[in-house]
Formats: structure tokens, C-alpha cells, sequence
């Protein structure tokens, strides 16, 4: 097994920093995990799972979205809070397709080549951006999220002249207590989004397994979200999963796997690995 951290370039100039770990013999081909609204790529489970899918033959990366306000460090406050203002979600769709390009050209890692398929796994917000990034985009072979949103375009009217007349939306940090703000341009992002296809518009488009996990438990993002996405696309595995909430019971820094943490990886390596057979045959 081999692990390299990593800065490449997005659209922009914007700086991914990242990690790919490569297991000693690939069996599969390489998860791409796209965290969400205050996530990043060493956020609680990640690591964890990230370590699941590799001892499983998949090569993995995680990173962070160039608007996350994280660089390279592992942990620790928001560092950078005016990029976490100015990004907005066709940025982060940049960014995520900016990874896929890297992979299938094969400027990573000498022991990973060209790839010819990427899968793509996200979490809440992430779980939307791997969706929205998938059009268009034939290297992407499935999609597996966990607590996606339904949509990017989903504030409330009253929300929205509130967060225009203001001039930002804020948010706090649980983790680190810092208020981070999103701009309105984040807002006329969204809303050209939903003119143009949100996320449900998208899926109906795809022809590629998708996997849609939620806890049932989950508070921050119902699981009517991925309900109401299974619907759209009925070819699409739906697990709704009994006692679990937004953060599969974990929390940060992490401890050790929840009796759901272990169910959520075990499922997902399942609809990855059915992917992969499938293709063989």
C-alpha cells in the first residue's frame, strides 16, 4: 500500500490539496470522496472508510474542494475563510472534475496509470456535487452517496432576501466555533442551477448504477431527500439505515467505527463491487 498527499490544480489556479492511498494490488477502480458543506478530506469516518475501500482493491482519493477552506492540514480551524466565502457549487463541480481529469490521464502516482473509470462517492452537499459532476462525464462508472441533498437550489424564499440583504448566509462550526459565510454569488449560483438542472434533472439523465444511503435517523438532511431521488431514477439502489444519523454515528476526531459506520462501508463496497463484476462480465 502506498499513501502520497498532493496539491493540483483546479480551474482558476485553485489549489486541491489531497490524498491518495493506492492498496498493493488494485482490484478495482479508483473512489473518488467529496465531503460536504463543512467537511474535508480528514474529516471524522473519512480516513476510515477511505482505509475500507482501499484494503478492498479500490484506490482511493480524498481531498478537499478548493472552497472548503482547508489546504493541507489535516485538522485544525478554517484556515482560509474568504475562499470558503467566494466558492459556490459550479466550483466545486470544477474542482471534483478537475480530479477525474487528473486520474484518467494519469498524473498522480507512476503506480496508478491512466484509469479508464472513476467511481464517486460523496457525502451530504458532496453526494449532490458527485451527482451534478457525473454529466456529461462518461469515466464516471457509478455514483454511491451518503445523506445527499436533493437539491442545491433548496433555500427557502424568506431565507434568500434575508441572506441577499445581508450580503452573506453563516454558518457555524461545531467543530471549531468559527462562523464561515457564503456569498450571494453562492446563492445566484444555486438558483442558475435549478434553472438550468438541478440534481434531480441530472440523475433522470444518467445511465449509470447509483447507490443512495441515508440514515434514518438523520436530522440535518431528511431521508426523504434520497427517497425523493430514488424515485426519479428507480434504477437506483436505495438503503435507508436503521439508527443512523447525518455523521453515521461518528464523530470528530474519530474514535472508532459505529456498529453503522461498519453497516454504511459494508453496503457501499457491496453496490462497488456488483459494479465491478458487472463490467467484467
Amino acid at each position: 500500500m502506498k499513501t502520497i498527499d498532493f496539491c493540483v490544480e483546479s480551474y482558476g489556479h485553485r489549489e486541491l490539496w489531497g490524498t491518495l492511498t493506492v492498496p498493493e494490488k488494485a482490484t478495482g477502480s479508483p473512489i473518488l470522496m467529496a465531503h460536504g458543506l463543512l467537511g474535508f478530506k480528514d474529516w471524522s469516518f473519512f480516513p476510515y472508510i477511505s482505509q475500507m475501500f482501499v484494503d478492498a482493491g479500490f484506490p482511493t482519493i480524498r481531498f478537499n474542494f478548493s472552497g472548503s477552506g482547508m489546504g493541507p492540514q489535516i485538522d485544525g480551524p478554517f484556515e482560509n475563510l474568504e475562499s470558503f466565502r467566494q466558492d459556490t457549487i459550479t466550483r466545486q463541480v470544477e474542482d471534483l472534475r478537475s480530479i477525474i481529469q487528473c486520474l484518467i490521464q494519469g498524473k498522480f502516482e507512476p503506480d496508478l496509470p491512466a484509469q479508464k473509470s472513476v467511481l464517486l462517492w460523496g457525502h451530504s452537499r458532496g453526494g449532490a456535487v458527485s451527482i451534478l459532476s457525473a454529466a456529461n462525464a462518461p469515466h464516471v462508472q457509478a455514483i454511491a452517496t451518503w445523506s445527499t441533498i436533493a437539491r442545491v437550489n433548496r433555500y427557502l424564499y424568506e431565507a434568500k432576501q434575508a441572506w441577499r440583504k445581508q450580503g452573506f448566509s453563516g454558518v457555524e462550526s461545531s467543530r471549531t466555533g468559527q462562523l464561515l459565510k457564503s456569498s450571494v454569488e453562492f446563492l445566484d449560483d444555486v438558483e442558475q442551477w435549478g434553472k438550468r438542472g438541478d440534481v434531480p434533472t441530472v440523475l433522470h439523465r444518467l445511465k449509470i448504477p447509483v447507490f443512495l444511503l441515508h440514515g434514518a435517523e438523520d436530522t440535518s438532511v431528511l431521508p426523504d431527500e434520497s427517497e425523493s431521488l430514488a424515485a426519479i431514477y428507480p434504477q437506483a439502489r436505495l438503503s435507508i439505515l436503521a439508527g443512523a444519523n447525518h455523521k453515521f454515528n461518528s464523530d470528530h476526531p474519530f474514535t472508532k467505527p459505529s456498529e453503522v459506520l461498519i453497516q454504511a462501508t459494508q453496503k457501499t463496497l457491496d453496490f462497488y463491487r456488483d459494479i465491478g463484476l458487472a463490467t467484467k462480465e
